[in-house]
């Protein structure tokens, strides 16, 4: 999602675009409150949602981008940028947050409604302000749906490492970030915010074995060690399928049955900021039946809807902010005028084409750019 514009020696996979827009669109589609449509998105049809999605395909993405998995060449100027991208990602969280506390605050006082700043943990900003600041600030002060931004400014803080392990292969690589993975799960160990006992809702400690796992695809993809066997292919099926079983879709459907087929106790807590193992696996098996089953020249990528969600996942980092704030906009024209599937189903469309259009903007833009500063030839 967040890493600077690719450098890449080979052709973009446009599945990789694809997906990462589609992960945004479905995480604006979440974070409209009570939206009936969010029943469509994946976090109802399995373990995992479009978070693990994102960060997967951003590790990959981020591994071609550096050019991760080289043995050669140096290493200062790949840390340079990658601090750099988590500083310009920490600077958008804050405009993001402090844009969001403006809006949601307003809505408060023009409606008389307390719902738009406690719903999001806002209270702070107002009652204590200049904590609130120094919380912002530090990482530890992150209301409701402002989480997302802060594990990226870690996970590019962690890129560094993870290239210098890539020096040393992809299976050290893996087994470091799995291990850290184990002891934070076992040990508890997180970033802590202001509130006792709490600490990050994406914990990083745990996280960064998702985003290690994208990049390390990307690697073996360059080098062609990833091979598509279908003994692998039927497992990961299987298990999908396991996880839509499990999430049991059709139970909030009034039509459909009300009851899961498998007891909703089976499996224990699939916890998300912890990135239980189920998510992780689950997260993994989509990405290995879509790598298989789609090919890289599918025609309907290349058809206009597919390339504008894909347009979306090229420019994620401002796609993402604007998704932000619609998503709270869209919320406020709901809780005024009143909730209905018609009038959810216009604001989320309206949306997601905002979201398209500002895609297309900032991609017109690029070329522009990139025409004005091109060589001569």
């Amino acid at each position: 999602m967040l890493e600077p514009p690719a450098r890449l020696s080979r052709p973009r996979d446009p599945r990789v675009d694809f997906f990462r827009g589609l992960a945004l669109i479905f995480i604006f589609v979440d974070h409209i409150p009570d939206n009936t449509w969010a029943y469509g998105t994946l976090k109802n049809f399995g373990f995992a949602d479009a978070s693990e999605v994102f960060v997967l395909l951003s590790g990959y993405s981020a591994a071609l981008a550096y050019g991760l998995g080289s043995d050669s060449g140096a290493l200062a100027p790949s840390f340079q940028r990658a601090f750099k991208r988590a500083g310009r990602i920490y600077l958008w969280h804050i405009a993001i947050l402090l844009a969001s506390a403006v809006m949601l605050y307003g809505a408060a006082h023009v409606f008389r409604d307390p719902a738009y700043i406690h719903n999001m943990f806002l209270q702070r900003l107002g009652d204590e302000p200049f904590g609130a600041a120094l919380g912002v600030i530090s990482l530890t002060y992150q209301p409701n749906q402002m989480n997302i931004l802060p594990l990226y400014v870690v996970l590019m803080l962690w890129f560094p490492v993870m290239l210098l392990l890539f020096r040393r292969g992809v299976v050290p690589t893996l087994a470091v970030s799995a291990t850290i993975w184990a002891v934070a799960n076992y040990f508890k160990i997180n970033l802590p915010v202001n509130t006792p006992g709490e600490g990050w809702f994406f914990n990083p400690f745990a996280w960064q074995l998702l985003f290690t796992t994208g990049a390390a695809a990307a690697v073996l993809a360059r080098s062609h060690e990833l091979i598509n066997r279908s003994a692998v292919l039927a497992m990961a099926l299987f298990y999908v399928s396991f996880s839509f079983l499990y999430a049991a879709p059709w139970v909030p459907i009034a039509w459909l049955p009300d009851n899961p087929l498998l007891p909703p106790n089976l499996i224990g807590t699939v916890s998300k900021p912890d990135l239980s193992a189920w998510r992780f696996l689950h997260v993994l098996a989509l990405a290995y039946v879509a790598g298989s089953l789609i090919p890289v020249s599918a025609v309907w990528l290349q058809r206009p809807v597919a390339r504008a969600i894909s347009l979306c996942g090229r420019h994620a980092l401002e796609i993402f902010a604007l998704g932000t704030i619609l998503s709270f906009a869209g919320w406020i024209v709901l809780r005024q005028i009143g909730t209905s599937w018609a009038l959810e189903l216009v604001v989320t469309a309206a949306g997601i084409a905002a979201m398209a259009y500002a895609a297309r903007m900032l991609a017109e833009r690029r070329s522009v750019r990139d025409a004005t500063t091109a060589p001569a030839g």
